[in-house]
């Protein structure tokens, strides 16, 4: 077993000039800094949104040792049947990115009340360890010492660990050169990890700080990008707890190491769901596909095949009942019937509250099926959130 290391001090190492870990570095700056031109709709965007969020607190519960599959998660939602823990502690991390969202711009602060009231989030009526995911003190540092699983690293004991604590809470709000910034929020999710400051939760906390991080840095959640920064780690997981732990070291070139592996990752996953900020992808790659496949499995009828169909291929992406006429749909009142049908059935959903033009509605139905099915198709979506353990 490897020797404790006493030393608190974080430190930014510097990658030379010309290597891979500096052009990835570039490549995020333009990211960062481009304009999202993107055309989706904001009623379309939203529902985009809602779908990575689920791929996202998924991920890093699966991560974690949660079996819920993505399969067996939407299905629960469809049925509204979120009723075992595993389910809350998907739904506890989902709170918790609403909270990082809500709280989050570029002058926060990442005190120690900020980081302790996600942790109350993420373990809010989980089973304590070692038979859960919850804590014994929520939001407190852990009161014990600690083992990581498939680690031979060991934290720091929790004598010397709000020293330790402090350091972090320092290192990440520290004034720092933007080419340092990013991996500043590389070397922050290593040395989270590192501390482990918790006594349960500090993967899915390390994981939830990167979005707060990012958020901060300018990665535009709220203007209309979308952000998966867990995918990164459970495309392939071993390597995530071998790049963690090779990085335990502390020594320059291994960080460097980390810092490569967590940015690379996080510039892939990035320039490929900016993708889904362009209307005519979102239509023809994702929409249009998934409403041949619901209505191949007969989620929908021929008939809400086709009005589905028109209403996506319009430049608005929305509609009135008075189009239900391009239909044979002529009477009012048999408008009025169908679109209370498909209201129903949450296959289309008002674009402004109460409104009465609609967009189709596929984040929370039937429809949520094929969208999945349809974004694995096309990358989005990994293996590892459905493989059995």
């Amino acid at each position: 077993m490897k020797k404790e290391v006493n030393d608190k001090n974080i430190v930014i190492p510097e990658p030379s000039f010309g290597s891979n870990l500096t052009s990835i570095i570039l490549d995020l700056e333009k990211l960062r800094t481009k304009r999202l031109g993107g055309n989706v709709p904001p009623y379309i965007f939203f529902q985009l949104k809602d779908i990575f969020q689920i791929l996202e607190t998924l991920g890093s519960a699966r991560i974690e040792g949660n079996n819920t599959t993505l399969s067996e998660y939407v299905e629960k939602i469809i049925d509204k049947n979120l009723t075992d823990e595993n389910d809350d502690e998907i739904k506890n991390l989902e709170n918790a990115i609403k909270f990082i969202e809500d709280n989050t711009d570029e002058d926060t602060k990442f005190d120690r009340a900020y980081i302790s009231q996600i942790h109350k989030i993420i373990t809010n009526n989980l089973t304590p360890p070692p038979n859960g995911e919850g804590s014994r003190y929520s939001g407190e540092l852990r009161r014990h010492d600690v083992s990581i699983k498939k680690s031979g690293h060991k934290p720091p004991t929790h004598i010397l660990l709000p020293d330790y604590f402090d350091n972090f809470i320092k290192f990440v709000n520290q004034e720092c050169k933007e080419q340092y910034q990013l991996l500043m929020v590389a070397i922050a999710h290593h040395r989270f990890e590192f501390i482990h400051p918790f006594d349960n939760g500090n993967g899915r906390m390390g994981r939830l700080l990167n979005y707060a991080f990012l958020i901060k840095l300018g990665f535009r959640v709220k203007q209309g990008r979308l952000i998966n920064p867990s995918s990164v780690f459970y495309t392939n997981r071993d390597q995530y707890y071998d790049m963690l732990s090779c990085a335990d070291s502390l020594k320059a070139d291994d960080l460097l190491a980390w810092c490569e592996y967590f940015l690379k990752g996080l510039k892939n996953e990035i320039e490929k769901i900016d993708h889904l900020l362009k209307k005519v992808y979102v239509q023809n790659d994702i929409l249009l596909p998934m409403l041949k496949i619901a209505l191949e499995k007969k989620y929908i009828t021929e008939q809400e095949f086709k009005i589905l169909t028109y209403l996506v291929k319009k430049d608005d992406m929305c509609m009135k009942s008075e189009e239900l006429s391009k239909f044979n749909i002529n009477n009012s009142k048999d408008k009025s019937i169908f679109m209370s049908k498909l209201k129903n059935k949450k296959m289309i959903t008002p674009t402004s509250e109460n409104g009465r033009i609609y967009t189709i509605y596929f984040a929370n139905n039937y429809l949520l099926r094929s969208t999945m099915q349809i974004l694995k198709r096309n990358g989005f979506i990994s293996d590892f959130l459905n493989n059995d353990y």
